[in-house]
């Protein structure tokens, strides 16, 4: 049987979501078959709503009627020794839920940033063809305008190996920003990322489109790290997308 101390710890562990997987097969036998364990761990989840539907000034009114009570009890010479759950002293019990409130506070403040996944899923539309405007019927198109119709009507298949085609006897740089914003849209973020760095190199009316693209590229394939670098510069032009750069960087 499981010791309290074992089962604090077991519980401590499902709260912050880090338990390993042998640790939570014996968790989950514990709340299978121990009520009392049991009971700790809803009461423990209920709290953790409660804190996130409360607002600040509630919270800090529940904070101090723990604090106070964990006063009294201090104070006091016959509380019970195992008069809280699962054989654990109320002194405690009291003492660890106030720990717990200000604890859960930062865990639930942290757990508010979002995925790379989620920052690119609610963030990334590819970029408008702006380099070249559909005037003419699709008999009158040359290479250049089939890969800017397939573009824009998001036949990407199609207009990145014209992108390609174009870029490499033209040497325009902007076909690679295009290029690399349907490779993105593909979810093949990882062709994209060289291309937008070679764009970079150069200036055009896209370059300073470039960084927020990168970003996106990047968080598509979960480098945090590189996402925010590329934010970073987004931020400091105070150009495209800056104020968005801005948000998300406070998302991390």
């Amino acid at each position: 049987m499981d010791s309290p101390m074992e089962e604090e710890m077991l519980l401590e562990k499902y709260l912050q979501d880090k338990l390993t997987e042998l640790e939570r097969q014996e968790f989950d036998l514990l709340f299978k078959n121990n009520p009392e364990f049991r009971k700790e761990v809803e009461f423990q989840i209920d709290a953790k709503k409660a804190i996130t539907a409360e607002e600040d000034a509630n919270f800090r009114n529940i904070l101090s009627e723990f604090e106070s009570e964990a006063r009294e009890l201090e104070q006091r010479s016959t509380v019970p020794e195992n008069s809280g759950v699962i054989g654990i002293p109320r002194k405690w019990l009291v003492a660890a839920s106030v720990t717990l409130l200000v604890g859960l506070t930062y865990f639930f403040s942290a757990n508010q940033s979002m995925s790379s996944q989620e920052m690119y899923d609610e963030n990334f539309s590819p970029y408008r063809n702006v380099t070249y405007p559909i005037t003419r019927s699709s008999e009158e198109l040359d290479k250049k305008g089939e890969a800017f119709v397939a573009y824009s009507k998001g036949d990407y298949e199609v207009a990145i190996p014209l992108f390609e085609e174009l870029y490499n006897s033209e040497k325009q740089p902007y076909y690679l920003f295009y290029k690399a914003n349907a490779l993105i849209q593909l979810n093949r973020a990882e062709e994209a990322i060289p291309l937008l760095e070679k764009h970079l190199e150069t200036v055009d009316a896209l370059t300073d489109k470039s960084n927020w693209y990168l970003a996106m590229a990047y968080l598509q394939v979960a480098d945090s790290e590189k996402a925010k670098q590329a934010l970073k510069k987004v931020e400091a032009t105070k150009g495209y997308k800056h104020e968005e750069a801005k948000q998300l960087l406070d998302a991390f």
